[in-house]
This record gives C-alpha cells, sequence and structure tokens, in this order.
C-alpha cells in the first residue's frame, strides 16, 4: 500500500513530503507480548476451540503439566479465543483476570496478544495471561477460574451502547509431588537446575582484629527469591556477622533463573594460616528427577599479628558525688521569671525610696537657704509633721475633727483634746492679734505633747534624715538559697579499681544520665573511658565535667591528658573561667548594688556608680558569650577515625577524616546519618554512631 506525497503551497512556494509505502502481510505469527519458549509451544500445541462461529469467543487454561515436584517451576496460561471480526468490532481490549493459587510463590503475570491463529479459513486472535509460579509443599494445588471481560456495541453506530460480557473457565487440580529422599541433610528442599556455587574472600591476607568481607553466589535455574543461604563452615576463633543479600532474576530459556549472593563479615581473634572448607550446596534437579550439588574450592586464608596492644594507663583518680551545685539549682528553679525579677525590681524599689525621700524632704522648709528658725518654730515644724503622720487627711487635720481623728488613730482621748487646743493656740499665737505670748511656756509644752506621742524633741534626728533599714534586706532576698541533702547512690568506685572498666563505664554512665547535673558522674565516667582507651568518649565525657565546673583542678588536670587533635577542636571544647551562671549572679551583684547605691542617695558618688556598671556589664557580657559558645550543636568524634562522606552513604567518597577526640557542628539527619561541618572547611555526613553530643 502507498501513501502519496503531502503538499503545502504558500504563494509561489509549494513543499512536498516523500511518498510512504507500507506492506501488509496475511498477520499470521503476529506478536505483541513477548512469549518464552516454554509459553510459545503451549499455546502452539493447544487444541482450537471446537465451536468455529465468528461470533463466539472461547477461554482455555493451560499448564505445561498436571503433576510437578515441590518448588518446581509451573506456567499458568488463561488464552482467550477471540474471532477476528468480532475482535475489530470491540472499541476496547477485553480484560483477561488469572488469579495465582494458594500455596505458592507467585511472580508478576503479564498479559495482552500473544498471536494469532487460522482456524476453518477464519482468523483467531489469543489474548494471553501468563503468570509464573513455585508451589511451596507437596500436595493437591487448585488453580482458580479464569475469566474475560468485553463489550460490544449493540448497532454499528458510533454512539450505540455496548454490552457487556463475561466468560469463565474451569478450574484446574494439580498435583504437587514431595522431593524424593536423598542423601543429603535433612532439611534439604532446593529444587533448581545447573546450579553452580562461588566463593569469593577479600582480603586473603589479614590481621588479627580485621575484618574479611566473604561473598558467596549461586547462579542457576529455579526459584532465586527462596533459596536459602549456604552453610559456610568457619575455622574456630572467627566471629562471623552475616551482612547483605543480593538477588537478581534474570529469565532463561522460560525458566526463571538468576544469582542470590549472601555476604559475611568475619573478624579474626588469633593468627595464622587457616583453611576454609569446601562449601556443599545441595539441591534437586525436576528435569533429570536426580539430586545433584554444587561445590567450591577450599580457600586458604593468613591472619598475620594485630597491631600492638596499647599499653595500660594510669589511674585518673575519681571524684566523690557533689550534685547540683546551690547557684545552679537557684538559677534552674528561678526560670527566666526570676532572672526578670533582678532585673526589674532593684530599680523600682530605688525608685520607690527616692520619692518617698522626696516627699519627705518637700514637707521641710528650706531652713538652710533661708533664715535660721527660733526654737519654737522648730518645734512647731515638727508638731505639723507629727501630725501629718497621725492624720493624713488635710481636711480632718485642720479642721474642727482633729480630736475626733486622732481618737480614730489610737491616741488617748485627753491627749487627742490637748493637742487640740494646742493647735489652736499655735494658730492664735501666730496669726491673732495679741502674737506669740509666752513662747518659752508654749515651746515646753510642744515637746511634753512631742514626748507623749513619740516626736522625740529636739534630741530626735528630723524625719528628713531618715533612711530605710530593710531595703538591703530586701534585696539580698533574691539570693537566698537552700541546701537540700540526698542520699547517695551505690558507687562503681570498685570495679574501677579491680579493672572491671566496663562495668564501671556502665555504672557511671548510669549515674550521669540520672544526675547530669554533677559534675563528678561525667568526670569519673571519662576517667573510666580513659583507662580503658576510649579517648573519643573520654573527651566528651571530660567536656561536659568541665562545662559544669570549669575551674575544678581534677578536671582541669585530666583534660590536659588529652589535648585536642587540632585547632578547630581546640577552640569548639574551649570551656570559659566561669559558668554563665556564676556570670549571671555576678552582674546580677553588681546591678543591686548600683540601684542600692542610688536608692541611699549615693548618685553623687560617681566612682560607685561606675564600679557597679562596669562589674554588671562585663560579668552580663562574659555569661552571654559564654552560654553562646555553649548552644552551639557540638559533637565529639568517640571511634578511632570517622570519615566524613560527601553523602549520607556508605559508598560515597570521604573527603576528610577526623580522628578520635576531634569536634565537629552538627546539622540535619538523614537516617543513622548527620550532616557535620567545622570552620576549617570540611563538610559532609558520619554515622550518628560515630559521634557523642554535648
Amino acid at each position: 500500500m502507498l501513501i502519496g506525497p503531502v503538499r503545502a503551497r504558500q504563494g509561489r512556494s509549494v513543499e512536498s513530503t516523500d511518498p510512504i509505502l507500507v506492506t501488509v502481510d496475511s498477520a499470521a505469527d503476529r506478536f505483541t507480548v513477548s512469549l518464552s519458549p516454554l509459553a510459545r509451544s503451549l499455546l502452539e500445541s493447544a487444541p482450537a476451540p471446537v465451536s468455529h462461529r465468528v461470533d463466539r469467543v472461547a477461554l482455555t487454561v493451560l499448564v505445561p503439566s498436571d503433576t510437578v515436584y515441590a518448588g518446581q517451576q509451573v506456567d499458568l496460561i488463561a488464552a482467550a479465543w477471540i474471532p477476528r471480526e468480532l475482535r475489530q468490532r470491540m472499541r476496547r481490549a477485553p480484560l483477561l483476570t488469572l488469579n495465582a493459587p494458594e500455596g505458592v510463590w507467585a511472580y508478576p503475570a503479564t498479559s495482552g496478544v500473544a498471536l494469532s491463529r487460522q482456524v476453518s479459513g477464519h482468523w483467531l486472535d489469543l489474548f494471553i495471561t501468563h503468570q509464573v509460579v513455585f508451589p511451596l509443599a507437596s500436595g493437591r494445588l487448585i488453580v482458580p477460574p479464569a475469566s474475560v471481560e468485553y463489550a460490544l456495541p449493540v448497532t454499528f453506530s458510533f454512539f450505540s451502547r455496548e454490552e457487556s460480557y463475561t466468560l469463565r473457565s474451569d478450574s484446574i487440580a494439580i498435583t504437587v509431588l514431595p522431593l524424593p529422599p536423598a542423601l543429603a541433610p535433612p532439611g534439604t528442599d532446593v529444587v533448581g537446575r545447573a546450579l553452580t556455587l562461588d566463593l569469593h574472600v577479600d582480603p586473603a591476607t589479614t590481621r588479627v582484629g580485621e575484618p574479611v568481607e566473604a561473598a558467596v553466589t549461586i547462579n542457576g535455574v529455579g526459584n532465586v527469591a527462596l533459596w536459602p543461604e549456604p552453610a559456610l563452615k568457619w575455622p574456630a576463633g572467627f566471629r562471623v556477622y552475616p551482612a547483605q543479600t543480593e538477588v537478581r532474576i534474570a529469565a532463561q530459556g522460560g525458566r526463571v533463573a538468576g544469582s542470590k549472593t549472601f555476604r559475611f563479615l568475619a573478624v579474626p581473634d588469633s593468627s595464622g594460616n587457616f583453611v576454609l572448607p569446601e562449601v556443599r550446596y545441595p539441591y534437586f534437579d525436576a528435569s533429570t528427577g536426580k539430586h545433584e550439588a554444587a561445590t567450591t574450592l577450599p580457600r586458604g586464608l593468613a591472619v598475620a599479628a594485630g597491631a600492638e596492644p596499647r599499653a595500660a594507663r594510669a589511674l585518673p583518680p575519681l571524684l566523690s558525688r557533689r550534685g547540683e551545685r546551690d547557684i545552679d539549682r537557684l538559677s534552674r528553679q528561678a526560670g527566666w521569671q526570676g532572672w526578670l525579677a533582678v532585673v526589674l525590681v532593684p530599680p523600682l524599689v530605688a525608685w520607690l525610696a527616692r520619692r518617698r525621700w522626696r516627699r519627705t524632704a518637700a514637707a521641710e522648709p528650706a531652713r538652710r537657704d533661708g533664715p535660721q528658725l527660733t526654737r519654737l518654730g522648730r518645734l512647731e515644724q515638727e508638731f505639723l509633721a507629727m501630725l501629718t503622720s497621725h492624720v493624713p487627711d488635710a481636711f480632718a487635720r485642720d479642721g474642727d475633727g482633729l480630736a475626733q481623728a486622732l481618737r480614730a488613730a489610737g491616741v488617748d482621748s485627753a491627749v487627742a483634746d490637748h493637742v487640740k487646743r494646742l493647735r489652736d493656740r499655735l494658730r492664735a499665737a501666730r496669726y491673732g492679734p495679741r502674737g506669740l505670748g509666752d513662747a518659752a511656756e508654749l515651746a515646753a509644752e510642744i515637746e511634753q505633747v512631742l514626748r507623749v506621742l513619740g516626736g522625740g524633741g529636739e534630741g530626735a534626728g528630723g524625719s528628713g534624715t531618715r533612711r530605710p533599714r530593710t531595703l538591703v534586706a530586701s534585696s539580698l532576698l533574691l539570693f537566698v538559697v537552700a541546701i537540700r541533702t540526698s542520699a547517695q547512690a551505690p558507687s562503681p568506685e570498685a570495679l574501677y579499681e579491680a579493672g572491671a572498666l566496663r562495668a564501671a563505664a556502665d555504672s557511671f554512665a548510669a549515674r550521669a544520665a540520672a544526675d547530669p547535673r554533677d559534675a563528678a558522674h561525667w568526670y569519673n565516667l571519662g576517667a573510666t573511658l580513659y583507662r580503658a582507651g576510649a579517648d573519643g568518649k573520654a573527651t566528651a565525657a571530660w567536656a561536659r565535667a568541665a562545662r559544669l565546673a570549669p575551674r575544678d583542678p581534677t578536671i582541669v588536670r585530666a583534660r590536659n591528658l588529652l589535648p585536642a587533635p587540632d585547632p578547630i577542636t581546640e577552640r569548639l571544647l574551649r570551656v570559659g573561667w566561669g559558668t554563665p551562671t556564676e556570670w549571671g549572679i555576678a552582674a546580677a551583684v553588681g546591678w543591686v548594688a548600683l540601684w542600692l547605691t542610688v536608692a541611699v542617695g549615693g548618685h553623687r558618688r560617681r566612682v560607685l556608680l561606675l564600679a557597679f556598671g562596669a562589674l554588671a556589664a562585663g560579668a552580663a557580657g562574659l555569661g552571654v558569650s559564654e552560654m553562646l559558645r555553649r548552644d552551639q550543636p557540638v559533637a565529639v568524634v568517640v571511634v578511632d577515625a570517622a570519615p566524613v562522606r560527601n553523602a549520607p552513604y556508605g559508598g560515597a567518597s570521604a573527603a576528610a577524616t577526623i580522628l578520635a577526640g576531634g569536634a565537629l557542628l552538627v546539622g540535619r539527619s538523614y537516617g543513622p546519618w548527620r550532616e557535620v561541618r567545622r570552620g576549617d572547611g570540611i563538610h559532609g555526613w558520619v554515622l550518628e554512631s560515630e559521634i557523642a553530643g554535648l
């Protein structure tokens, strides 16, 4: 068939395509899905449907045999025979369903048009579903019925409705035979064909304590996914750890085939020349009906002596349990509300005190700047101040209700009446036409009334010279602490002295977890780990102890035993002279002293104000700096060497390696990996088990 050229014209320009030649064959042996030789032979040998009508669909289920062995491959094929004329009327492909039977290991099924056959002059298209199963146990295996669904338009119109049809097949019974008995050990139920075994040991020469990787690969035909692990007989003195298993499936002549690799990790405990004996993998070959075995040759393995053990270290002295320090407990219990009170309360107290003293001073006449007062004038001022203290209400104090107000304030009735008459005499003497009269007699009477009411007369100081005596006590209440005693837990010091370092480290770690604010627990844990040779873990534990007690001489000497491996680590693990809480207490003392000086009228002494202000500002700055340094997400390498990889998986290349005790800044996590970085440009991923956070 020839499809002519297509021409396009625009103005005088004409463009055309080349003609297309299409060859139409008879459609015999047409495929749209790939078939294995076994499935093709089943379809070609399958009998055609009995009915030869061109409007009827037939459905058959094909199996290679009705008797198989347990574990042998069984191909299940459901084939729908659809006449070509009927197929051309269908608007969509038919739906063919084949359910896997119970008690089998099934692989995914494939569906589609397999081939076409001419029967009695009519072409039939075969739609198939092909599934491979492996019976797991002997007995009777029932293959469920297959079904095909299709729809045909009622008329030849494009808008005609469709009528659906469903066709089901019969179920098929397959007899599954048990494997014949063999001389192999019990439990050998592998079914396969032409199995081969390959053993690879890398490296062939190693040292004591260094791992050896072994890989056993099984190749052949069979149910690769269920092949069991071969038995490797390792020499005595090897600790074996199973690793990952890799399965690869590949078809071979219509059969399921492939390879399965088992990996192991072995660590030798002693030196010498060892032989890994041959590995036998027995299996049953269903094609021959015989038991076979895949074998490997023995492998030699040379193990050299390991590195010399590290010399025993001196025993650092242990510290007795101390508990949480009082200032740390006070700071933790007070929280941010307590520190906010320290900042706000002293200025408020100083402001209230200054305001009160200004009111008292304003009530006094400015006698220092004015003319000298007489004795009677001073007594009159004290008398008026006494009245103000007893009767604050000015209306009651200046009116006729003074005596009643004094009696209400607790003054005796006769004294209250006498005070009222004395006030009236003072007013008459000062503002009346007769003048003062006998000033000495009036002054003596005022002194007597002041003594009775507690004014103190001339011998007592004026109210302007008083100072509040409770200001200092109220400020010092901010720093009162309560010392609690706790019962001592049983100590693991005996284990440490006896050399049971692992048990001692576990006990000290349990103590540190129960009471993490006691520096002695972290120091003792670091001392135990240091003696055991775990330098990275000891560095992390001593860094925690130094953060809790930075000036303790024992902790300082212990940290000098493990110097930082690089300058970046030294900067990240640096600990200041004081803790943030200690600097905060020093800043609070300077702050309270500053406002106390202001409150008692020492604002004229600039030296004191500058000294206390410098103390508060300097201590606060050092405390904030130390707090920011400790807030960094620092972690310490606890293994001998931690490779920093470019990506979070084991096969990624390592950009750098950090030795034990090296410090890093950690970031996000991805599974068992943590992102790390440092100021020297190192950035990558390490295993979370290789680091310990502070």
